[in-house]
């Protein structure tokens, strides 16, 4: 057994919860409380859990639209596909407007990492996983989307469960490790820099 008050400052565990909000820019809470992490000094541990969608009645993927078929499907499928992304922002005090995806790379420090993707048939969508320093940064067409973690503490973190439509095999892994839709069409936490 280990003695927490004997732990050096560094090796802390900050813990934050908040709401998962649905579909659309003032989506409405599906989830009160349904995601939390946790800051150490070298990563973040993500937890997010959501009823999963009910199929036909969300709004389904429209992009990429070249991907279409080979990342993700509007069709409605008995089983889903659904994949977790973390946006984090090392500097968010250097944002404009607040952080969002004009704030990748310098000088806010934002990234983009892909953190878990799933199948579901109802029931709770649970997705979770972690982002370190040493995680490398989602690649599109091989260019990295934004900066690294650096910053895991004091970070703004911004989690989002895209839709993939009907899970296909044939589409493996890809459904499981590539992003779609758009923010509109994204389930969102964001968790601001502990106070």
């Amino acid at each position: 057994m280990t003695d927490d008050s004997a732990r050096e400052p560094e090796d802390e565990v900050v813990s934050q919860t908040t709401d998962v909000a649905g579909q659309g820019e003032d989506g409405p809470v599906v989830a009160e409380d349904g995601a939390t992490i946790w800051r150490t000094s070298n990563e973040i541990l993500i937890d997010l859990s959501m009823p999963t969608p009910e199929p036909g009645e969300y709004t389904y993927p429209s992009e990429p639209a070249e991907r279409e078929g080979e990342w993700w499907t509007d069709e409605v499928g008995e089983i889903e596909a659904f994949t977790l992304w973390a946006f984090i922002f090392n500097n968010p005090e250097d944002c404009e407007n607040g952080c969002d995806s004009g704030d990748l790379g310098e000088p806010a420090g934002g990234g983009v990492f892909g953190v878990s993707g799933a199948v579901s048939d109802g029931g709770d969508l649970t997705l979770n996983g972690f982002v370190s320093t040493d995680t490398r940064l989602y690649e599109e067409d091989g260019e990295p989307m934004g900066v690294p973690l650096e910053r895991p503490r004091e970070a703004e973190v911004h989690l989002a469960v895209a839709p993939h439509g009907a899970f296909d095999p044939d589409m493996m892994p890809e459904i499981l490790q590539t992003p779609a839709a758009t923010v509109d069409e994204w389930w969102v936490a964001l968790f601001d820099p502990p106070a």
